[in-house]
């Protein structure tokens, strides 16, 4: 009976092992018309927010770089965000090196989901300042941590001219504010409670002049 019991445990981990296998195996796999191919993407009209309980950072225009060098199931990208406001009031964003890394993990009938970490040098955060009167009035920290969930990403168009959007819906981000000073100063605290929302659409390009369009999709 006891041998029975090992084995029982034995082909439920075996089974739950192989579950997991078959759902990375089965995740759509980002693929290029050529490579190495330069992935660029912007909002798409769109305005980024980041939901803290210090208040709400909203940006503008954010943009993303990276680079595949082959079908790949996971890409990085570089952000870059301008146009900000923290609390209300004028904002910086320094991602002092910090990158996004995607991890696609379940293949859909339109679209793909994937999960987000974001990928720091040493101990590097992203960090964003809020400025009014001359004086700084919060800093948000947003550190480096891992299985964010998620943003779904969905196919447009086909071969060379075929672009992905992504619909980011970000939840449980794990930040800390600094106090400020003067009116309408946050104070400090940490939270891993962090929402982001926003909408990007990627396009790939060569990666030498005159950088010509490539067509990528999720096959």
């Amino acid at each position: 009976m006891r041998n029975l019991k090992i084995l029982g445990l034995s082909l439920v981990a075996m089974f739950a092992m192989s579950a997991v296998a078959a759902s990375m195996a089965s995740a759509d796999t980002l693929t290029g018309e050529k490579y190495p191919v330069t992935l660029t993407g912007d909002q798409d009209g769109q305005t980024d927010v980041f939901t803290t309980t210090a208040g709400t950072v909203s940006c503008k225009k954010a943009s993303y770089v990276g680079t595949i060098t082959g079908p790949s199931k996971e890409a990085e990208a570089t952000p870059t965000y301008s146009e900000c406001t923290a609390l209300g009031f004028p904002a910086t964003v320094h991602t002092n090196g910090c990158k996004y890394k995607f991890t696609m993990t379940q293949p859909g009938a339109s679209s793909t989901t994937s999960l987000v970490d974001i990928v720091c040098p040493g101990a590097n955060e992203i960090t964003v300042t809020a400025i009014g009167a001359g004086t700084v009035k919060c800093t948000i920290h947003v550190p480096a941590q891992n299985g964010l969930n998620h943003v779904e990403w969905v196919n447009i168009s086909a071969g060379t001219t075929s672009d992905i959007t992504g619909n980011i819906t970000i939840s449980n981000l794990t930040y800390k504010h600094t106090a400020g000073t003067g009116v309408g100063a946050c104070t400090t605290g940490h939270a891993a409670n962090g929402t982001y929302h926003g909408k990007a659409t990627v396009k790939g390009e060569g990666t030498v002049t005159p950088f010509p369009h490539i067509g990528i999709f999720f096959s």
